[in-house]
């Protein structure tokens, strides 16, 4: 019996590690980059491709450290195998995401010596949906959590393994943490050391673990895979470096908030309660059991449960440590959960053997369901009625110079796959209820599982792409055919509008016009070369009144002009007017004339030694462009 249980469980394993390749592969290049994080490294990649320095990332021609290096040479291989385009960048975080299931699963397999755990713990991890949506983008937190895993889970096998067997295990966390060291920086030392030594010390292994961590190895691993880069960076720019990326990324991240992604103590539940649905609910009550057994009982655990005691440990650590940064983004909380996903995986095996759990977890359990599928369920149902509704207040809330979308002036139709979305989710509700009424506790894993998939299935294959189509889609496609249309000698500028995309699509530098700084615009409308402008049907009034401004096209919400030359071009009137511009260029008294052309008046701190990104208009302060 417990060999057909095995391969049954092996059979499941393999059907959810198909289902989660199929979601995080499928329709991947469907999407335009978003802003303005995947704009951002694309861009950023596709300049190092271009200048061949694959040591500093630049963005749009100014020092781009925000991140260090390992994500970028993974995106720029990818790119070489696949292609320079939008599966090219994901693919680096859709194939973490996709070693991170199959790690959760095997790992779980292994230690509970039951291949049904290991698949409901791949399950759990590869149909949450916040899981999903970054493991689909090109982020640094997909790599960044494979590797804090790996580092985390390494340390648990080490501590569980005979000397001889643990010895390996050890390198391979210092490895991992190199890694992580290398995408993300502090962030992964921040997450991986106090779970470990945490872990440690209520096992009452703590010493042990500071006696054989093969520290002399382990640190010449660390400094192997973290020196060349982060050493040559800084004899290159010196304090700079350490100014703009420990300080100003990671310091002041954690101290403040930046570009207004804040949020209080208790951000990070509400987005795991609705972002993991349905495990997180899943997971509380084992969660609970976890943390709060004796001391004795915690180190007389049998090895499935002292996993689980470390999956609950370290996701309480990722939790504390990214609640107290002053910074917060949804994606930020990524590496809690594959510990979230163990914890529902145990709970999801005492279900599906016919056992409920404690007398306060099972009420527990229940409401947590209810609360955060009623809010998912909820929000998808009201979206084709909310839009309408809402949408005069959603185009007053965006701000011109800091927004990266420009939405269409009235609400787009977005009906259908939202709806499906609500009911598939609200099924697997009701049939986890129903199983639960009629006292089939083991259909409940089960139907919560195949509900989440589905519903993950709809949302980012489905409803996604629909939306793209109005955010996204048509930037895309002007930056496309301006990229197409416009000479060498064409000049790009955005105005009122900052969206890194752009940099990408259209494969060049865009200097920026903020809306006060119609003057600067005009003067750069005045050149005799074509002068493409990217902006928003928002202002289209204001820049009509712009001395040389010509409106060529427009797309949903995004505005695309130019000046005379520009329209000509458009237009296929005339060739582009390369001709003239190159006595105007090499006369002598022309050249100062690009460092006249201050349109809008920019910080004069701004070129900052850095190649500017345009001839004829100085890029604002990287501050102010990022």
């Amino acid at each position: 019996m417990k060999g057909k249980a095995n391969l049954s469980g092996a059979l499941a394993l393999l059907l959810v590690l198909a289902a989660a390749g199929a979601l995080f592969l499928a329709g991947l290049g469907d999407i335009p980059l978003t802003d303005r994080d995947e704009g951002e490294y694309a861009a950023a990649v596709a300049a190092m491709r271009t200048s061949g320095d694959w040591l500093v990332p630049t963005l749009n021609g100014r020092l781009y450290l925000e991140k260090p290096i390992l994500v970028y040479w993974a995106m720029a291989g990818s790119q070489a195998l696949v292609g320079d385009n939008e599966i090219g960048a994901r693919l680096p975080s859709a194939l973490a995401a996709f070693a991170m299931v199959l790690v959760v699963g095997l790992l779980a397999w292994r230690t509970g010596r039951r291949a049904s755990l290991g698949a409901m713990a791949a399950a759990a991890l590869a149909f949450c949906p916040l899981f999903v949506l970054v493991g689909r983008a090109c982020l640094t937190d997909a790599l960044l959590s494979l590797w804090t895993t790996l580092a985390i889970m390494a340390v648990f096998l080490a501590l569980e393994g005979e000397d001889g067997e643990g010895r390996g295990w050890w390198l391979v966390a210092w490895a991992a943490l190199g890694l992580g060291f290398l995408t993300k920086g502090p962030v992964a030392p921040a997450v991986v050391l106090p779970s470990a030594a945490l872990y440690a010390l209520i096992q009452g292994r703590f010493f042990y673990a500071l006696r054989s961590a093969r520290w002399l190895w382990g640190i010449l691993i660390f400094l192997v895979i973290n020196l060349p880069w982060y050493g040559l960076v800084w004899w290159k720019l010196g304090d700079q470096f350490i100014d703009a990326f420990f300080i100003s990324q990671n310091l002041r991240r954690f101290s403040e908030t930046l570009l207004g992604h804040g949020g209080g103590l208790v951000y990070y539940l509400p987005v795991l309660l609705v972002g993991a649905f349905p495990f997180a609910a899943i997971a509380l009550p084992e969660l609970g059991r976890a943390l709060f057994q004796n001391p004795k009982a915690q180190r007389e655990m049998d090895p499935m449960s002292r996993l689980h005691l470390l999956a609950a440990v370290s996701f309480l650590v990722v939790l504390v440590v990214f609640s107290l940064a002053a910074t917060k983004q949804i994606n930020y909380i990524l590496p809690a959960l594959p510990f979230l996903a163990m914890l529902a995986a145990c709970q999801m095996g005492r279900l599906a053997l016919g056992r409920a759990h404690g007398r306060l977890a099972w009420p527990v359990f229940w409401v947590a369901l209810w609360v955060s599928g009623g809010i998912l369920v909820v929000a998808l149902a009201a979206v084709p009625a909310a839009l309408p509704l809402f949408w005069d207040k959603i185009l007053g809330s965006i701000r011109f110079d800091s927004s990266e979308y420009a939405l269409p002036m009235r609400a787009p139709m977005i009906v259908w796959w939202p709806l499906l979305a609500a009911l598939v989710a609200g099924a697997g509700m009701y049939l986890a209820s129903w199983a639960a009424r009629r006292e089939r506790v083991a259909m409940i894993p089960w139907s919560l599982g195949v509900g989440a998939a589905l519903t993950c299935a709809v949302v980012f294959l489905g409803l996604f792409p629909q939306a793209a189509g109005v955010m996204q889609q048509p930037a895309k496609e002007l930056a496309q055919e301006v990229r197409r249309r416009a000479g060498e000698q064409a000049q790009v500028v955005t105005y009122g509008l900052w969206k890194p995309s752009l940099i990408y699509y259209t494969g060049r530098n865009l200097p920026r016009y903020k809306v006060e700084q119609g003057a600067g615009l005009a003067k750069e409308l005045s050149a005799a070369k074509p002068v493409y402008v990217f902006s928003r049907m928002r202002l289209e009034d204001k820049l009509i009144q712009t001395t040389g401004f010509r409106v060529l096209t427009s797309r949903e919400g995004y505005l695309l002009g130019g000046n005379q030359a520009a329209l000509a071009q458009w237009k296929g009137e005339a060739p582009p007017p390369v001709k003239a511009e190159p006595p105007a260029q090499a006369a002598p008294p022309a050249a100062p004339a690009p460092k006249a052309k201050e349109g809008g008046k920019p910080d004069p701190k701004a070129p900052d030694g850095q190649t500017p990104p345009a001839k004829d208009t100085p890029a604002p302060k990287a501050k102010e462009t990022l």
